[in-house]
C-alpha cells in the first residue's frame, strides 16, 4: 500500500514538474528580450508636463496592439531650461544616449526640440537606428531632417485662426505675446510673425514674478495678447491656481492661447492635440519595424485642434460669441 502511494505521489510530482517546466519555457519565450521589438520614447520634458504625458498616452494607445513590443519611456526633463542651461541639457542627452547603447532599442520616438537638437543630431543622424520625432516646432530642416534614419511630425500652432477669432473683440490690431524663455518658444515666436506677417511685441521671461509684470504691462501696449505656457517659467513655490487667478483678475483685453492645458487662462484657445503627435509617431514606428524605410515616410504637420471659449472671461469683457463659433467649440463655464 505504501509502495502504491509512493508511486502515485511520484507520478503526480513528475506531472507537476513537467507542467512547471512547460510553463517556465513559455514564460521565457514570451518575455525573451531577443524575441521582442523594443521601442524607446524620449521626451524632452518631464512626464508631469501634460503635453509629454499625453504624447506618451497616444504612443501607448497604438503600441498596445502589438503583443511583442516592449515600450520604455524616458524623460530628459529639460522643461524651463534656457540657453544658459546648455551644459545640463547636453548632460541629460548624453544620459539617454548611454541608455540607448545599453538597452539597444529597435527604434526611438523623440518628442520636442531638445531631444532632436541635443540627442539625435549629435549622436545618431545617419546611424542604423531609426528615429521618429514629433513635437518639433514648425521646421525640421534646421536639424537636417529628414535623413535616411529620421522622419516624423512637426508641430504647428494655428495662430492665424486664433487671431481671426480674437480680432473682432480687440480695439486695434497690435498683437503682444508673453512666453517662457526657451529655445522652442523663441523659435515658435519667429514663425508666428512669419505666419501672420506682422511684428509681435513679445516678452520672454524666466520667472513668474517677471511674467506677472510683463502680462500687466502688455495690456497698455497692445490690443490682444497671445499667452504662452506657464510651465516654461520658474514658478517656484507659488501654486499654479494662484497664477491662473492673477491672469483672470488682470485680463482686460482679448487673450488667446494655442495650448489646451491653459484654456482656463485665456479668452479663446485653439489647442493642438498632443495625442495626435503620439499616435502618428507610434504608427510610423510600427511601419518602420515592419520593414518600411524612414525615407519612405514623409514628414507631416499636425492637423487637429479644439477651440475652447472661456465664458468667465467673455462675461468679464462683455463679449458675446456668435452661435456658429459656440457650436464648434468647447465652453469653459463662467462659474
Amino acid at each position: 500500500m505504501k509502495k502504491n502511494r509512493r508511486s502515485i505521489f511520484s507520478k503526480k510530482m513528475t506531472i507537476l514538474l513537467i507542467f512547471l517546466l512547460i510553463v517556465g519555457v513559455n514564460d521565457l519565450a514570451f518575455g525573451d528580450n531577443t524575441s521582442s521589438q523594443k521601442v524607446l520614447y524620449v521626451a524632452s520634458y518631464s512626464f508631469q508636463y501634460a503635453w509629454s504625458s499625453e504624447i506618451k498616452a497616444g504612443i501607448e494607445s497604438v503600441l498596445k496592439s502589438r503583443k511583442n513590443v516592449q515600450f520604455r519611456p524616458v524623460s530628459m526633463d529639460t522643461m524651463g531650461m534656457t540657453s544658459s542651461d546648455t551644459v545640463k541639457i547636453k548632460k541629460a542627452a548624453l544620459g539617454v544616449k548611454e541608455l540607448i547603447e545599453s538597452w539597444k532599442p529597435d527604434i526611438v520616438i523623440a518628442s520636442d526640440d531638445n531631444a532632436s537638437k541635443y540627442l539625435i543630431v549629435p549622436y545618431f543622424i545617419g546611424s542604423d537606428l531609426p528615429f521618429v520625432f514629433c513635437g518639433v516646432n514648425w521646421d525640421a530642416s534646421k536639424y537636417g531632417f529628414p535623413t535616411t534614419n529620421v522622419t516624423g511630425m512637426i508641430e504647428v500652432q494655428l495662430a492665424d485662426q486664433l487671431i481671426k477669432y480674437l480680432s473682432p473683440y480687440a480695439k486695434g490690431n497690435k498683437i503682444g505675446s508673453i512666453r517662457g524663455d526657451t529655445m522652442t518658444n523663441r523659435t515658435e515666436a519667429k514663425f508666428f510673425e512669419e505666419l501672420l506677417g506682422v511684428k509681435i511685441k513679445t516678452y520672454f521671461v524666466d520667472n513668474i514674478a517677471e511674467w506677472k509684470i510683463k502680462f500687466v504691462q502688455l495690456h497698455t501696449e497692445v490690443d490682444m495678447i497671445l499667452v504662452g505656457d506657464i510651465d516654461a517659467v520658474k514658478i517656484n513655490d507659488e501654486p499654479k491656481k494662484d497664477v491662473e487667478k492673477f491672469m483672470l483678475d488682470h485680463t482686460t483685453i482679448p487673450t488667446g492661447c494655442w495650448d489646451a492645458h491653459y484654456k482656463n487662462n485665456s479668452l479663446i484657445t485653439v489647442g493642438g492635440i498632443p495625442k495626435e503627435q503620439g499616435e502618428y509617431a507610434a504608427q510610423a514606428a510600427l511601419e518602420i519595424l515592419d520593414g518600411k524605410s524612414p525615407m519612405d515616410i514623409p514628414i507631416v504637420r499636425n492637423k487637429k485642434a479644439i477651440i475652447y471659449l472661456n465664458m468667465k472671461l467673455a462675461k468679464k469683457l462683455g463679449i458675446i460669441f456668435p452661435m456658429d463659433l459656440i457650436d464648434n467649440a468647447q465652453l469653459i463655464p463662467a462659474n
